[in-house]
């Protein structure tokens, strides 16, 4: 394929029904009630359900993706005109607007290149007003997880959005780095129920946590919570989440 995934309609339509039900929803909506932000940018919104369910809870909502495919569910939802959807990037939202960030669905994962996280760092703390934060998860490099992406352990079938069932899974295919930090390219498979197989090649990177804490704190930041998992527990070792919350100095 040489195009990502994320711009093909015949894939997009599949990912709301396998990422449904997600914790991560829960903890951002609250830390944003919490905070009592008014402005809240959602970066790698997606198909916008959590944009959504942010305007409908009575939020400024900004949200942003640099797919087409995936603004085009989002812009059709229920209350999606509530939203401000942006077919950008970080780059592309307006100096000091937001008191809140977020990037969920392991979002900071997609910037592979250090160069490129660093940049949306600073974006980020560009769009936050003083005192703002920015929330985030990423997977713990710690964990096992080429041995845990594979077709036997990571199969499932699921319903299709226009009928009959599909299958789905995912092969790691390389793996590059040291052991605490490091860049997976796996594969993920779909088959359809015409019969068709989709193969969508995806590349994340594994920061460890000491590499997170440094680039936060190089891009003006300060860290306020570290959780391991979606409970809210503290991060250790073995925690398969590093979630973050950061303030803007």
């Amino acid at each position: 394929m040489s195009e990502l995934w994320t711009e093909r309609p015949d894939l997009v339509e599949l990912y709301d029904t396998e990422c449904a039900g997600r914790e991560d929803h829960d903890v951002y909506l609250g830390l944003a009630q919490e905070l009592g932000a008014a402005m809240v940018v959602d970066i790698g919104c997606g198909t916008g359900v959590f944009a959504v369910e942010l305007a409908r809870r009575g939020f400024d909502v900004i949200g942003v993706d640099p797919a087409a495919a995936m603004l085009d569910i989002a812009r059709g939802r229920a209350d999606g005109l509530s939203v401000r959807w942006i077919h950008g990037v970080v780059d592309d939202v307006p100096d000091s607007c937001a008191d809140l960030a977020v990037m969920m669905g392991h979002v900071a994962q997609y910037f592979v290149d250090d160069d490129r996280w660093t940049h949306a760092l600073g974006q980020i703390h560009r769009i936050l007003e003083l005192g703002g934060r920015v929330a985030f998860e990423t997977r713990n490099p710690a964990i096992d997880w080429a041995g845990e992406w594979t077709r036997e352990r990571t199969e499932e079938v699921y319903p299709h959005p226009t009928g009959g069932e599909f299958t789905s899974w995912v092969e790691v295919v390389d793996v590059t780095g040291d052991p605490d930090s490091y860049t997976l390219t796996h594969h993920a498979h779909s088959r359809l129920p015409d019969g068709r197989h989709l193969v969508a090649p995806e590349t994340l990177r594994f920061r460890s946590a000491a590499e997170i804490a440094s680039s936060l704190i190089g891009a003006g930041f300060a860290i306020e919570a570290t959780w391991g998992d979606w409970d809210r527990s503290p991060h250790h070792e073995a925690s398969r989440e590093l979630i973050v919350v950061a303030r803007r100095g």
